[in-house]
Protein backbone atom coordinates (compact mmCIF):
# COMPACT_ATOMS: atom_id res chain seq x y z
CA UNK A 1 0.00 0.00 0.00
CA UNK A 2 1.46 3.23 -1.04
CA UNK A 3 1.13 6.29 0.83
CA UNK A 4 0.69 4.80 4.36
CA UNK A 5 0.91 6.14 7.70
CA UNK A 6 4.40 6.05 8.42
CA UNK A 7 4.74 8.65 5.18
CA UNK A 8 2.24 11.28 6.94
CA UNK A 9 3.54 14.34 7.62
CA UNK A 10 6.27 14.41 5.69
CA UNK A 11 7.64 17.96 5.00
CA UNK A 12 5.49 19.00 7.67
CA UNK A 13 7.29 21.49 10.58
CA UNK A 14 7.09 20.22 13.89
CA UNK A 15 8.89 20.72 17.68
CA UNK A 16 10.88 18.19 19.53
CA UNK A 17 8.70 17.30 22.68
CA UNK A 18 10.64 14.35 24.75
CA UNK A 19 13.24 11.81 23.93
CA UNK A 20 13.36 8.13 24.75
CA UNK A 21 16.65 7.80 23.26
CA UNK A 22 16.97 7.23 20.41
CA UNK A 23 13.49 7.84 19.35
CA UNK A 24 12.20 11.14 19.84
CA UNK A 25 8.29 12.00 19.97
CA UNK A 26 7.36 15.08 17.63
CA UNK A 27 4.46 17.81 17.91
CA UNK A 28 3.35 17.51 14.07
CA UNK A 29 -0.23 19.39 13.45
CA UNK A 30 -1.70 17.97 16.99
CA UNK A 31 -0.47 14.45 16.45
CA UNK A 32 2.73 13.24 18.87
CA UNK A 33 4.88 11.27 15.99
CA UNK A 34 7.76 8.92 17.11
CA UNK A 35 10.77 9.18 14.80
CA UNK A 36 14.59 9.39 14.49
CA UNK A 37 16.27 12.74 15.11
CA UNK A 38 18.84 13.98 13.06
CA UNK A 39 21.15 14.82 14.60
CA UNK A 40 20.42 12.26 17.45
CA UNK A 41 19.79 14.07 20.93
CA UNK A 42 17.77 16.70 19.93
CA UNK A 43 16.55 18.30 22.72
CA UNK A 44 12.72 19.61 23.96
CA UNK A 45 11.45 22.31 21.84
CA UNK A 46 13.71 22.19 18.82
CA UNK A 47 12.10 22.85 15.89
CA UNK A 48 12.16 20.03 12.92
CA UNK A 49 11.08 19.38 9.76
CA UNK A 50 9.85 15.67 9.16
CA UNK A 51 11.18 13.38 6.41
CA UNK A 52 9.87 10.21 5.31
CA UNK A 53 12.90 8.47 4.38
CA UNK A 54 11.97 5.61 1.89
CA UNK A 55 14.86 3.95 1.54
CA UNK A 56 14.93 3.18 5.58
CA UNK A 57 11.01 2.84 6.13
CA UNK A 58 11.30 5.47 8.97
CA UNK A 59 10.34 8.86 9.60
CA UNK A 60 13.15 11.15 9.97
CA UNK A 61 13.24 14.73 12.50
CA UNK A 62 15.50 17.19 11.05
CA UNK A 63 16.80 20.27 12.46
CA UNK A 64 14.63 22.92 10.65
CA UNK A 65 17.99 25.09 10.65
CA UNK A 66 19.96 22.22 9.05
CA UNK A 67 17.03 21.80 6.21
CA UNK A 68 16.76 25.53 5.78
CA UNK A 69 20.50 26.01 5.39
CA UNK A 70 21.13 23.35 2.80
CA UNK A 71 18.05 23.39 0.97
CA UNK A 72 15.46 21.02 1.11
CA UNK A 73 17.08 17.60 2.06
CA UNK A 74 16.06 13.70 2.39
CA UNK A 75 14.85 11.00 0.17
CA UNK A 76 11.68 12.47 -1.92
Amino acid sequence: MSGGMEEWGHGAAGRVITWPDPDAYVLVEGVLLRMLPEPPGAAPGTEVVVRYEASRHVRVAREAARTDQGGVSGDE
